[in-house]
């Protein structure tokens, strides 16, 4: 249409090409972070051409245009999928007209994202699965389970599943479709496993890491009660890693020392839980721990050869004042006893040898000391029948003749590279520091 003198010419196209107070806009092409399009006039010349966006950045490839010369490209970028703009011109065209007109479009949408589910969650007859990423703007969702659950999400995005029998597994979709406008396009979906809880009592859950505090020979291990899973937890057992020493302890106690270690070498532990249901997996590593020898400690004993089921005196040195000192007989590990040290440090039990022990053992004390950190202490002991009677008594041994490696006939000590290394059930008494 063209009003009778004047120089302005509107000019009417079909979407997307059209004209508006003398500028044409053609031939737009979308991108996933904009679009563009081409620029001209229905005037001979349009120039000092300007263009402003309402959302991202709109540049232009040139700011004059003739007839017969390549259309002005106007690129609009910066916007988010599916995003629109509108891009407002100015400019002055032939003869001193003023063009002012906008046009818009969009970026492309982007393909749907499927949906971020959580670990499912055991329920009486199903489980929960939370959708982390959950958006309704953008998405309708629909979920579905197999095996005969039946699957609900709210509008916070969590997703319930029922209908399962005890212990009954199925599998769940979460399907999303983009909505119109959202900037996205089709549908996606992820699909998490899970089970109603099982009834049945399981093994224990794996133990957290334990965590070890070297001494003098010994390591005092500290660890946090696994999940039971429906078990009865009736024990722990801590394995030091090189080597293979260990020591047990009863449901109720989670710490234990083990002595008997090579100073200077590197340990780390692992603990099992024992269960009615079966043992657990065995926990993770815990922190290095590197036993070092400390000064002022002893171990004695007065009689170092003595007969079967004979008594001994075992004095230990070094120990923390008011603690409970535990002593041991190996190889085949035998409790003797507990002492309570004294405010100058030393423990002492007269100790019942077991009967049938024959051959050269070892008395071991394992307790807290006197810095704090755990001791363990060794002496040797010769158990032997007496030639022709007698008591096999003699003047006392002091820790000075205490022996690392010890081998005796059938009765030999293991010595596994780094010291006596044998398994201890772990006897608490009133007293023994945690």
């Amino acid at each position: 249409m063209a009003l009778m003198g004047s120089a302005v010419v509107v000019t009417t196209t079909a979407s997307p090409a059209f004209a508006c107070h003398g500028l044409l806009y053609a031939n737009p092409v979308r991108g996933a972070t904009g679009f563009t399009f081409e620029v001209t006039s229905s005037f001979a010349t349009a120039s000092n051409m300007t263009a402003q966006a309402n959302n991202g950045t709109a540049s232009l490839s040139g700011t004059t245009w003739s007839t017969g010369q390549q259309p002005i490209i106007a690129t609009v970028t910066g916007l988010t999928a599916g995003q629109s703009a509108t891009v407002q011109f100015n400019a002055s065209l032939t003869g001193g007209g003023t063009a002012c007109s906008s046009y818009t479009n969009a970026a492309l949408e982007a393909a749907a994202v499927a949906p971020t589910l959580s670990t499912a969650t055991p329920t009486a007859d199903g489980f929960t699965v939370d959708v982390t990423d959950y958006d309704a703007t953008r998405y309708d969702y629909v979920v579905s389970a197999t095996n005969g659950g039946a699957a609900t999400v709210d509008s916070n995005g969590l997703v319930t599943v029922t209908g399962l029998s005890p212990g009954q597994s199925a599998v769940l979709t979460v399907q999303v479709t983009a909505k119109n406008g959202s900037g996205f396009t089709g549908t996606a979906s992820s699909t998490r496993n899970g089970a109603a809880i099982d009834p049945t009592p399981q093994p224990p859950a794996t133990p957290a890491a334990p965590t070890a505090v070297a001494g003098d020979s010994a390591v005092k291990v500290s660890w946090a009660a696994p999940a039971a899973n429906g078990s009865v937890i009736t024990g722990y057992t801590v394995t030091a890693h090189p080597g293979g020493a260990t020591c047990e302890t009863e449901a109720s106690e989670r710490m234990c020392i083990i002595g008997g270690l090579t100073n200077g070498t590197a340990y780390t532990f692992k603990v099992v839980a024992s269960s009615n249901r079966g043992d657990s997996a065995a926990s993770p590593a815990s922190n290095s721990a590197t036993p070092t020898a400390v000064n002022n400690k002893d171990l004695a004993i007065n009689k170092p050869s003595v007969e079967p089921g004979s008594t001994v005196t075992l004095t230990a040195t070094g120990y923390q004042p008011g603690s409970s000192v535990d002593f041991y007989l190996f190889s085949s590990p035998v409790y003797l006893g507990a002492a309570i040290a004294g405010n100058n440090g030393i423990a002492v039990l007269l100790a019942k040898l077991p009967p049938g022990y024959i051959g050269q053992h070892t008395a071991r004390a394992i307790g807290i000391g006197l810095n704090g950190l755990p001791l363990s202490q060794d002496i040797a002991v010769l158990i032997a029948a007496a030639a022709g009677g007698g008591g096999g008594g003699g003047l006392p041994v002091t820790g000075s003749h205490r022996l690392p490696y010890l081998a005796g006939g059938a009765v030999a000590l293991l010595a596994l590279g780094s010291g006596l290394l044998y398994t201890v059930r772990r006897r608490r008494t009133a007293g023994t520091p945690a």
